[in-house]
């Protein structure tokens, strides 16, 4: 069909090419019988040339049609398949060397280009966190929280190092100093020093990296605080279609504020703290995900409870919504964490000791404390040596199991502005004390993204503390910071 078109388009442009050739131009005056047979004579030669090379024209046309068709209708041959096979697997073969190449010389690479001093410097950062409070029973008070200095840089190809510097009010240490290795095989990583322990979700963080200005009430009492551990703690990232990382410790203690064991004192195995976790992230939709874990510590003997274990286990799960058009300005998170305590604690508690009392307790020293000196004394009316070396009657133990958990839900509106509800529930650790609640409500703006501000309203009730509590928190950053404003 589209030859056949082509041949008429062909032989009327021909013609009309011919006719326009061939037609004289107009004369002045009428030509002679004569002079129009010469002319018709031409006309016809001219015809008669055209008609054969309008058929030379097909033919040709003929040809190369017939050879398309058959080139199309004929098989591919073999070789030039093997060619490309052949190639393909030749680029497999170089790609493979030049993997194998690079992953040796990497380390020396890395190491050849820190070629000027500021590389070999740590990245510093500043937190400063401050919280202005109100209570019903010890009013207002305005205090500088902490004043974080972080210091990170990579040692070599093989390790990185860290150190958290944090001063209070009250005292100045370091909160972490650590090593991580990077380059295991196996998906194996280990870390050393003093650094926090992987238990739980929120314990891990830092006080101004919280969701809200103040710690709940089941990690303070339950791991006393931050889980601040100086040992050693080994994670592994299992090699699975699912996301699954298993994590063991071995450590002094876990809890920055735990007095049962001493780090400066040496123990046997058996009063070491031991670790194990596992967490795994589930994926629902493409908006919608789950973390979830699973953490349990053991102390197989503490000294300070009559040589008896200690354990504590606690299960996390944390979901969040992200819609994918608005992940920075929109969203949802709601988290918990419940935890089950299990150790020998005297009746009512410990009483108030001295300091030497407390420190020989730690020691292991003492089977039961000693009984601080008698109270509101006047330098006029001292107390007896008798009374000064006065002895309590021994404490009855007691193994208790307390179960407590937190649970809180925060909606992002915008980008710079989230509210939220925390609530807080522990059963005591020590036998014959009441639960502790707390409920709540928090308003959290980001003026930036290194500036944070936090209005929170807390109703507080404990055995003997029911109170109001108002807290404004500033929290600020300068600088490079190993982990700052997380939410994971």
């Amino acid at each position: 069909m589209k030859v056949g078109l082509v041949r008429h388009r062909v032989m009327a442009a021909m013609l009309c090419a011919a006719v326009m050739a061939g037609a004289p131009a107009a004369p002045a005056e009428e030509p002679s019988p004569e002079q129009l047979r010469r002319e018709l004579e031409a006309m016809k030669r001219q015809l008669q040339q055209l008609q054969e090379q309008i058929k030379k024209q097909e033919t040709v046309i003929n040809k190369l049609s017939a050879e398309h068709k058959a080139a199309a209708a004929a098989p591919q041959p073999a070789a030039p398949e093997k060619a490309g096979t052949t190639s393909t697997d030749e680029e497999r073969l170089k790609k493979e060397v030049t993997e194998n190449i690079m992953r040796r010389i990497q380390p020396s690479l890395t190491a050849a280009n820190k070629t000027f001093p500021s590389q070999f410097n740590p990245a510093i950062g500043l937190i400063v966190d401050t919280v202005a409070s109100y209570t019903d029973k010890q009013r207002g008070n305005f205090e500088m929280r902490s004043a974080e200095v972080g210091l990170s840089a990579s040692v070599d190809p093989f390790a990185r190092a860290y150190a958290i510097l944090n001063g209070t009010q009250d005292s100045f240490e370091v909160e972490e100093a650590a090593i991580v290795t990077t380059s295991l095989p196996y998906n194996l990583a280990l870390q050393g020093g003093r650094f926090f322990a992987d238990f739980g979700r929120l314990s891990k963080f830092h006080d101004h990296d919280l969701p809200f200005v103040n710690r709940p009430v089941v990690l303070d009492e339950y791991v006393d605080g931050e889980s601040q551990a100086d040992g050693v703690q080994g994670s592994w990232l299992v090699p699975i279609g699912q996301y699954l990382t298993l994590t063991a410790g071995m450590y002094n203690k876990i809890g920055a504020d735990n007095e049962r064991v001493s780090n400066v004192v040496s123990r046997d195995l058996s009063e070491f703290t031991y670790l194990g976790r596992a967490a795994t992230f589930f994926s629902l939709t493409d908006a919608n995900s789950i973390d979830l874990g699973l953490s349990l510590a053991g102390t197989p003997q503490v000294a300070f409870e009559e040589a008896e274990p200690r354990y504590l286990g606690g299960l996390d799960l944390t979901y969040r919504w992200i819609p994918l058009g608005a992940s920075g300005y929109h969203g949802f998170i709601w988290g918990t964490e419940v935890l089950v305590n299990s150790e020998n604690r005297p009746v009512g508690g410990f009483p108030v000791d001295s300091d030497v009392a407390a420190e020989q307790r730690l020691a292991g020293e003492l089977a039961a404390p000693i009984a601080s000196p008698v109270a509101n004394r006047t330098p006029y009316q001292p107390t007896t040596l008798e009374q000064e070396q006065q002895v309590a009657a021994p404490l009855v133990f007691q193994r208790k199991n307390a179960v407590g958990l937190y649970s809180y839900a925060e909606y992002r509106f915008t980008r710079q502005l989230s509210a939220g509800f925390l609530f807080d529930w522990a059963e005591s650790i020590n036998p014959g004390v009441g639960d502790t609640f707390a409920y709540s409500p928090y308003l959290t703006l980001w003026a930036s993204e290194f500036q944070r501000f936090r209005l929170q309203y807390t109703r507080f009730e404990a055995p003997g503390d029911h109170e109001n509590q108002f807290f404004l928190q500033w929290t600020v950053i300068i600088g490079s910071h190993v982990h700052s404003f997380r939410d994971r």
